[in-house]
């Protein structure tokens, strides 16, 4: 039987999303802004450690802030991916603000990384019919949002969409549910099950603010890709990499049947 696809992503990256929700007015000055200096290296070091590669969905914003951070990320192998400008709630954006904003962050990015993203994950998880077509115009593959059944589908020629499940996000153990650490490493075991009887590719969102400053939290992030790494029925791979994956597996579209003159 062939392995079960994992992948590893992470999400936000320093004050973008506060300062869209108003928690802050300003960015927090250097020395204090714990997810930034703190969280992100802890988080690189654990995924670097297992040699794992990530796709890190930042926002616009941010990469216009911290352009020498996003460059050292993909000097050291990872890939860059866009996730809105500030972190608005996407599917609340109409169509102008969503091109607006779209092509914004992705000049941001492409200014910051000297290439253009390819990914995109919508801000609070779901995405637009809009959005796909901007973002196939733009030229992106991978359309990484929230969506109801958890298998890959091949949107256009060249894009495919690869969602996830909330049992993926660190946020839905430990911000919402208010779980503890062990019992999110617990829930994630089941998750992992449940993929591999489903054979579903199973796609995991970490947040530095979530996962990367809390040593017991780091911990967990550590046994999971212990885990996944020493099972023999999954295997780890990069969006990218299922992106082709799922190209080659799809059925093939009927060509279109002619029409008759009237």
């Amino acid at each position: 039987m062939p392995r079960v696809p994992v992948c590893f992503t992470l999400d936000n990256l320093g004050d973008a999303a506060d300062l869209f929700r108003g928690r802050i007015l300003e960015p927090r000055p250097a020395g204090s802004n714990y997810a930034l200096e703190v969280g992100v290296p802890s988080l690189l070091a654990l995924f670097e450690r297992h040699a794992v590669p990530l796709t890190y969905f930042v926002e616009g914003w941010s990469a216009e802030r911290y352009p020498r951070l996003l460059r050292d990320f993909v000097a050291r192998g990872h890939r860059i991916g866009m996730h809105g400008w500030q972190h608005e709630i996407w599917h609340l954006l109409d169509p102008h603000e969503i091109d607006e904003l779209g092509e914004r962050a992705t000049q941001s990015i492409t200014r910051a990384c000297g290439t253009a993203p390819t990914a995109f994950r919508a801000p609070g998880g779901q995405t637009t019919a809009h959005t796909q077509q901007l973002l196939a115009r733009l030229g992106y593959e991978i359309d990484a949002s929230f969506a109801e059944s958890p298998q890959p589908r091949v949107v256009s020629d060249a894009m495919v969409q690869l969602p996830y499940a909330w049992s993926g996000v660190d946020a839905t153990h430990w911000l919402w549910h208010k779980a503890s650490p062990e019992q999110a490493w617990q829930q994630w075991q089941q998750a992992l099950e449940q993929t591999v009887a489903a054979a579903t590719p199973y796609i995991f969102i970490f947040h530095s603010h979530v996962m990367g400053m809390q040593p017991a939290r780091l911990a967990i992030g550590e046994r999971v890709l212990q885990q996944v790494l020493a099972d023999p029925r999954l295997e780890v791979v990069s969006l990218a990499e299922l992106r082709l994956r799922t190209l080659a597996t799809a059925a093939p579209t009927a060509p279109a049947l002619p029409t008759r003159p009237a």
